[in-house]
């Protein structure tokens, strides 16, 4: 049997890599454990590699862990704000969250790039998913904790699903069964269990109803982001047929000067052509004359 602490470092390790050289790095380590430890050896060898959002959430815990701890910290404020069916701490902190969240999934796709690894818009919004689950359910926060995601997290009302979610060690093993222990028994007091059960019952439909408020803000959020970027394309393009437009007209105002120079200059041209033409008439008349003359000149002598 593997050793789970081994293997969890081993995970750490790997799942700090960029996803290019996850695959590499894995079986090299594995063949290098086969000889001392085969059980460990082909544990590591089954490590998954991590999905595009799963490796930059772990990024952020190696990298961003500050900002990663506040907002789950948050997470924690906003359960405790549902456990208490806080309704104004409820939607503060929820305003708080998409705000949190919105500006951590940015700066994931800022170092992913600062990593040389870039990542598409759809891995950002599950990358922004996943933190979004790790404040719903305290097990998905510590799941997210352990820089070991496999795959991103999903928030199905306040349940999480953490199966597989978690690469190596007894840790990961144990999160999945934390989040689906069974709630604490209610008192065997009559009176208290139904107050317990209608408590129970209000928090979950707050949490519902929070759920999709939130889902309706972040496609309005979202819509209203396209609607900018749309906006912002608009009006580069404008701006590019205006400037356009004044290199044309600029042009065109340089074509009829020149056009109005080249016709004045014809115009004089032209004036200039008849007294020319009177000039060489008379000249060919006094040539012709002269000519004569000579002629006749030359005929006496003979």
């Amino acid at each position: 049997m593997a050793d789970d602490g081994a293997l969890a470092e081993i995970a750490g390790e790997l799942y700090g890599l960029l996803p290019a050289e996850f695959v590499a790095a894995r079986n090299a380590r594995a063949k290098e454990l086969k000889r001392g430890d085969p059980a460990l050896a082909a544990a590591a060898a089954e490590l998954r590699r991590p999905a595009p959002a799963a490796w930059l959430v772990n990024q952020l815990v190696r990298h961003r862990r500050d900002e990663l701890d506040s907002l789950l910290e948050l997470g924690a404020e906003l359960r405790a704000a549902q456990a208490e069916l806080d309704a104004a701490a409820l939607t503060a902190l929820a305003r708080q969250r998409r705000s949190v969240v919105a500006a951590l999934a940015r700066d994931a796709a800022e170092l992913a790039e600062e990593l040389g690894a870039p990542v598409r818009q759809p891995v950002v919004d599950e990358v922004a998913g996943t933190l979004q689950a790790a404040m719903t359910d305290a097990s998905a926060a510590d799941a997210v904790r352990t820089g070991r995601l496999v795959r991103g997290l999903e928030a199905v009302g306040t349940e999480v699903d953490l199966d597989g979610a978690v690469a190596g060690g007894p840790d990961a093993a144990g999160l999945g069964a934390a989040s689906a222990a069974p709630p604490r028994t209610a008192p065997p007091d009559e009176l208290a269990e139904r107050r317990s059960r209608k408590q129970r019952e209000a928090r979950e439909r707050a949490a519902r109803e929070l759920a999709t408020a939130e889902r309706r803000a972040d496609a309005a959020e979202q819509a209203a982001a396209e609607a900018s970027a749309r906006l912002d394309a608009a009006g580069s393009a404008a701006g590019r047929a205006a400037a356009e437009r004044d290199a044309l007209l600029a042009e065109r105002r340089e074509l009829e000067r020149r056009l109005s120079d080249a016709e004045g200059e014809l115009a004089r041209a032209e004036q200039a052509v008849p007294p020319l033409e009177r000039d060489r008439a008379r000249t060919a008349r006094a040539a012709a004359e002269a000519r004569a003359a000579a002629e006749a000149l030359r005929a006496q002598l003979d």
